[in-house]
């Protein structure tokens, strides 16, 4: 187990900022095929509380082999990171077999370090100002205000998409299926060039 110095659950904070809302609990099953592959802390995290959203449906911890597809999408069948976390506007974050954490943000077309390990992701990174948790919450309570809360699988977005030029304004919100929607975006953007 991940604990810090003072034998706490080292994500506490962010769980305490965040708190579980709409999670499911994983089975042995996931947890065992998790221990090998992903950071000790984010399995612990998995086991206390689940796969799902957390805080006001800001951040959705996902089964990886779900979101995988997405990654393989943009960066080819040998990418080796794996996809843990996504925004409810669709920025992918995965874990590199290094332990940095990544963003894929597809509206920007981007994808950048964002911590040097999980535990720094959860811990400092989503809680500091510059996180796109913090970004996304003007967007994010106006998108619920406007389409409601997500269902399964679905994340806000812009129509049209903002690599084609969209624009992040209330009347091009819309929302759907998270995973179709990153591998059309690519699609789409790969179809222009």
């Amino acid at each position: 187990m991940n604990f810090d110095s003072r034998g706490s659950f080292a994500l506490e904070p962010f769980v305490s900022r965040y708190a579980p809302t709409q999670v499911t609990p994983v089975g042995e099953g996931f947890l065992e095929y998790a221990q090998g592959k992903l950071p000790s802390s984010l399995v612990e995290l998995y086991r206390r509380h689940g796969l799902g959203w957390y805080g006001q449906q800001e951040l959705l911890l996902v089964d990886p082999s779900r979101w995988m597809p997405v990654l393989v999408e943009w960066f080819g069948a040998d990418v080796s990171s794996i996809p843990f976390a996504v925004t409810s506007f669709g920025h992918v974050y995965h874990v590199a077999p290094s332990g940095q954490v990544e963003c894929l943000d597809p509206h920007f077309l981007t994808n950048m370090v964002v911590a040097e390990s999980v535990e720094e992701f959860f811990t400092e990174h989503l809680l500091s100002q510059s996180s796109h948790l913090s970004d996304l919450r003007g967007p994010h309570q106006g998108a619920r205000s406007k389409l409601g809360p997500l269902g399964d699988g679905e994340l806000y977005y812009f129509t049209p998409m903002l690599p084609l030029g969209g624009s992040v304004s209330p009347e091009s919100l819309t929302k759907g299926d998270g995973v179709q929607h990153a591998l059309l975006t690519h699609r789409m953007v790969r179809e222009q060039r």
